[in-house]
C-alpha cells in the first residue's frame, strides 16, 4: 500500500532528473523500497516496544509484513466503527492489505514489463485507454498484461479505500489507549496522510496503556468538581437559603441557615402579623365607623 505511493512519487521525481527512462524505473524502484523500509523498521520497533510493554507473546511479529497489522489490533483491543462494535478489525485490514499489496506489485510489474518489451510508457498507456493506437499492435500475453495494467487502476483504489478505512478504525481505537486526548486527531491524520500511522505508533510506543472509559469518567468527575468550584467562588453565601451551593436548589439536612444581618433593627417585642398601620385604624375615632 504505502510502497506504491512511496513508487508513484518516486516516479514523479526521477522523471524529472533521469535521462532514459528504464533509469525512472530502476530510481524508482530503490527510492520506493528504501522508504517504505525504513518506515516499516521504525513501526515495527513501535509495536514491539508496546507489545513488551502490554505483557504479549510472540513479540517478533511486529517484523512480519501484514501479520503486524493483526497484531496491531491485538494492542488495540476492541474497536468501534461510528459507535458500532466492529468485531475482527485488525483481520478485515490485513486482507485488504495483502490484496491491494499484490494488486500493486502486479500494476508495477505490467507497467515495467511492458515497457521493457515494447518500450511503453505512461503517455502510451494514456494515449491506449483513450482509443489512439500506437506502433505495433498487442496480441496474446502483451494484450492480456496491457488490459491487466488499465483494469488494476479502477480496482485498486477500492481495496486501497477498504484498507484505509480499517486502518483508521484500528490506530483511533490503538490511540485511545495511548493518547486518549488527541486519538479523533491522530486517527484524521492517518486517515488522510497515510505515512503518519509508521511515526504515531513509534512516538507513542514508551506509553503507558489506559482504559479509556475509567479516563473519561476520571475527566467528568474533574470537570463536575470545577464547576462546584466555580460556584462556589461566584456565590460566597450559598444558594441563598443558607449551606452549599448545591446545582438543584436544595438546601442540605446539615447546613445552618445565616444570622439575619438586619435583626439590630427589628425589636425582640414586636410580631410578625403586627399590622404597620393599626394606630391608623380600629378604635372609636374611626372616621369612616
Amino acid at each position: 500500500m504505502e510502497i506504491y505511493n512511496f513508487y508513484q512519487a518516486a516516479m514523479f521525481t526521477a522523471s524529472l532528473v533521469a535521462d532514459k527512462y528504464v533509469n525512472v524505473f530502476i530510481i524508482s524502484d530503490a527510492i520506493a523500497l528504501a522508504l517504505w523500509s525504513a518506515f516499516f523498521i521504525l513501526q515495527g520497533f513501535g509495536i514491539y516496544t508496546m507489545a513488551k510493554r502490554a505483557g504479549l507473546k510472540k513479540r517478533g511479529l511486529a517484523f512480519v509484513p501484514f501479520v503486524n497489522i493483526w497484531y496491531i489490533g491485538k494492542l488495540a483491543g476492541e474497536c468501534n466503527f461510528f459507535g458500532q462494535r466492529m468485531k475482527r478489525a485488525s483481520m478485515y485490514a490485513m486482507i485488504a492489505q495483502i490484496l491491494a499489496t499484490l494488486l500493486c506489485i502486479l500494476s508495477i510489474a505490467s507497467e515495467q514489463y511492458l515497457f521493457a518489451i515494447h518500450k511503453m510508457r505512461g503517455l502510451d498507456f494514456a494515449l491506449t485507454e483513450l482509443g489512439f493506437s500506437w506502433s505495433g499492435s498487442l496480441v496474446g500475453f502483451d494484450l492480456f498484461v496491457l488490459k491487466f495494467y488499465e483494469i488494476s487502476g479502477y480496482v485498486l483504489p477500492i481495496f486501497q479505500l477498504f484498507f484505509e478505512i480499517f486502518i483508521v478504525v484500528l490506530m483511533m481505537a490503538l490511540c485511545k489507549k495511548y493518547a486518549p486526548k488527541n486519538y479523533m486527531i491522530l486517527g484524521i491524520l492517518v486517515l488522510f496522510v497515510p505515512v503518519s500511522r509508521f511515526i504515531i505508533i513509534f512516538v507513542l510506543r514508551n506509553r503507558q496503556p489506559i482504559d479509556y472509559d475509567a479516563y473519561m469518567r476520571a475527566r467528568h468527575e474533574a470537570y463536575m468538581r470545577a464547576q462546584q468550584q466555580y460556584y462556589n467562588q461566584q456565590n460566597p453565601y450559598g444558594n441563598g437559603y443558607g449551606g452549599q451551593y448545591n446545582p438543584y436548589g436544595q438546601n442540605p439536612s446539615n447546613a445552618q441557615n445565616p444570622e439575619d444581618p438586619f435583626k439590630e433593627f427589628s425589636s425582640e417585642e414586636s410580631s410578625a402579623s403586627e399590622d404597620p398601620f393599626s394606630d391608623m385604624n380600629g378604635g372609636s375615632d374611626d372616621i369612616f365607623s
